[in-house]
């Protein structure tokens, strides 16, 4: 349970939850003339949840992933509890365009719409005693349609806010501002994670402390869902702390109310006996979260340090622990992969895909501007400027129609700027299809096709066939690609990307903090390639997110085949709850998976299989 923004809480979601529709309030009919049929009976109320040694470990999750979306809601609608300096103006009023009442005063009465930095509208009405501030009373409601202000999430919805308390200034760093705050129908989207939201609460921001500052979320009711989940918070009081006068900073947060798990079945209530404590980034080293449900059962939330946590399980509310689970923040989180004799296969297939598909499109760019390619034929053409779109044939089969800006004829420079569509294009050992787009941030050209270029490549639906292997790659990475030769038949490439998605067999796969460096010993043949990767995946066939990283870079020939793999080498992935598989390539043919139940360093199982079976 990070109580910072970084994004966390958001990430949590897809790991998870929650459902397409919600509802915080129960219809209860009316009218209609004669004849009309009777209003259905309401549902029946929730009960209370029994805690069992069974479901602990599904309610202390959804706990936690609740409350981190309740902080998450906070984090739009209130100040950047851990973030830069400038907290002062709540992000919500940011949003709302209040921050700007000094130089832009609010039409009194009136609604204003304002497109939003990148995206969408925001259509803004106000009743405001001074238009140049907020007072007690004042209403602000906004109507967001898509909105994005480039604040990392998109927001569309209804959120009407009524001030109920003003201290200080909100334009500076030291002010208290209390807000009811109404929310109906509201979608907060960040990449693929979506919250929907409904709530009736006040919001509490106060910095009259500076540099600590806190939030506080407190009211009758907080809906949240998402994907397969409803979570419904009642009576809750959710408080969030930040020190920033602290490197890193120090952050405490308290939780109390009763929360609806539609997946589970039922409600629980929640305190924290003993508030919770993080320092900076890391996740919390102390506190304790006390869940009760019916007959007094209960599981105690106990932090141990940030990698360790332990629930205490009371499954008839006689005051003794019946059972402790043993478990962690990742898997309180809601990412919740693991690897075991029965994943290993399934896992190592997929995150070869990922290093295998992710280097195949990482590699492409920079061979395009090879003499016989097309942005080497281009710039054998002289063009300079402005230019395209231009068709040009590959040198086996197929055309590309390429475009974009070149400063000077005949040599590439920074700051030049090319984009083609290929359609079959064929070289040997490769055919392309789809776009590329290279923005050069350095080039340098050797006699002999030699060259080395660094720039920033966007692809988009662009496909690359190799060795019978076709990826697809949809994304923008770094790439830097030395064909200088410096070295007697040594050549290097590299590429990194934030996020990217790799396709391959009609499944997308998503790679985050990814990157790969590979040497091509082009030597007599045949020629090998030497590849270290690293990054996170995320695969719709796989339960969470896996890391990935290198242990000893592999090898493998530039011609094999969808059959065959690296002849040497071992990448280790490893699942949110420790658990690890190492592949270790035994030869071109075959390769051993190493199973890790517990992260101890020791295989608990090997698995022989062959490179073919993994593909």
């Amino acid at each position: 349970m990070k109580t910072t923004n970084q994004g966390t809480f958001r990430g949590m979601v897809t790991a998870m939850l929650f459902a397409a529709g919600i509802a915080t309030t129960i219809a209860t009919g009316g009218g209609g003339g004669s004849g009309s049929p009777p209003p259905p009976p309401p549902p029946p109320p929730p009960a209370m949840l029994a805690i069992t040694a069974d479901n602990a470990l599904d309610v202390s999750t959804a706990l936690i992933v609740g409350i981190g979306m309740s902080f998450d809601i906070g984090e739009i609608t209130g100040p950047d509890v851990s973030g830069e300096a400038a907290v002062a103006t709540p992000r919500l009023l940011s949003l709302m365009r209040i921050g700007d009442l000094p130089s832009k005063p609010l039409p009194i009465g009136s609604a204003k719409l304002e497109g939003c930095l990148v995206s969408g509208t925001v259509d803004v009405t106000g009743t405001l005693a001074d238009p140049n501030t907020l007072t007690v009373g004042d209403r602000i409601v906004a109507v967001f349609a898509d909105c994005d202000d480039g604040e990392g999430f998109v927001i569309s919805g209804t959120v009407d806010i009524t001030v109920s308390a003003v201290q200080g200034d909100f334009m500076t760093e030291v002010f208290l501002l209390g807000l009811d705050v109404l929310m109906t129908d509201v979608e907060v989207t960040e990449g693929t994670s979506t919250i929907l939201a409904e709530g009736d609460f006040e919001l509490t921001l106060d910095s009259l402390s500076f540099p600590v500052i806190s939030q506080r979320i407190a009211g009758s009711e907080l809906s949240l869902a998402a994907q397969a989940e409803v979570l419904t918070f009642t009576g809750l009081d959710h408080f969030l702390q930040g020190n920033l006068g602290l490197t890193p900073e120090e952050i405490f947060a308290t939780v109390e109310g009763r929360m609806d798990s539609q997946l589970l079945g039922g409600f629980v209530d929640y305190e924290t006996p003993v508030g919770v404590e993080a320092v900076g980034d890391d996740e919390p080293y102390t506190g304790e979260i006390l869940v009760t449900g019916s007959g007094n059962s209960s599981v105690r939330i106990v932090v141990n340090d940030p990698t360790s946590v332990t629930l205490e399980v009371d499954t008839n509310g006689d005051g003794v622990i019946d059972q402790f689970i043993d478990t962690n923040w990742a898997v309180l989180n809601g990412n919740t992969s693991t690897i075991n004799s029965s994943t290993a296969p399934v896992v190592a297939r997929e995150v070869i895909h990922a290093v295998t598909g992710f280097g195949s499109l990482a590699v492409s760019p920079g061979t395009q501007f090879q003499a016989s390619a097309p942005f080497g034929m281009i710039k054998q053409q002289a063009v300079v400027g402005d230019f395209g779109p231009l068709d040009v044939s590959c040198a086996a089969a197929g055309t590309a129609s390429v475009s974009g800006s070149i400063a000077t004829a005949g040599v590439y420079t920074a700051g030049d700027a090319l984009s083609a569509d290929f359609s079959g294009c064929a070289r040997t050992g490769e055919v392309l299809d789809g776009v590329l787009e290279v923005a050069i941030s350095g080039y340098e050209e050797l006699p002999g096709d030699a060259y080395q270029l660094t720039g920033t490549v966007t692809e988009t639906g662009f496909g690359r066939n190799a060795g019978g292997n076709t990826y697809t790659g949809d994304g923008v990475l770094d790439v830097s690609h030395d064909y200088r030769y410096t070295s007697q038949g040594l050549t290097s490439f590299s590429g990194s990307a934030a996020t990217f998605t790799v396709g391959r067999g009609g499944i997308d796969r998503t790679l985050s903090g990814v990157s790969v460096n590979s040497e091509i010993i082009a030597g007599p043949p045949p020629v090998t390639i030497v590849r270290d990767s690293s990054g996170s995946l995320s695969s719709p066939v796989l339960d969470g997110d896996f890391s990935y990283q290198s242990i000893t870079p592999d090898s493998f020939l530039f011609d094999a085949d969808a059959e065959t793999g690296p002849f040497s080498g071992e990448l280790r992935v490893t699942a949110s709850d420790g658990s690890t598989v190492t592949i270790v390539a035994v030869d071109e043919l075959n390769v051993r998976l190493d199973v890790d139940y517990d992260g101890n360093g020791f295989a608990d199982t090997m698995i022989n299989t062959t490179w073919a079976a993994l593909q």
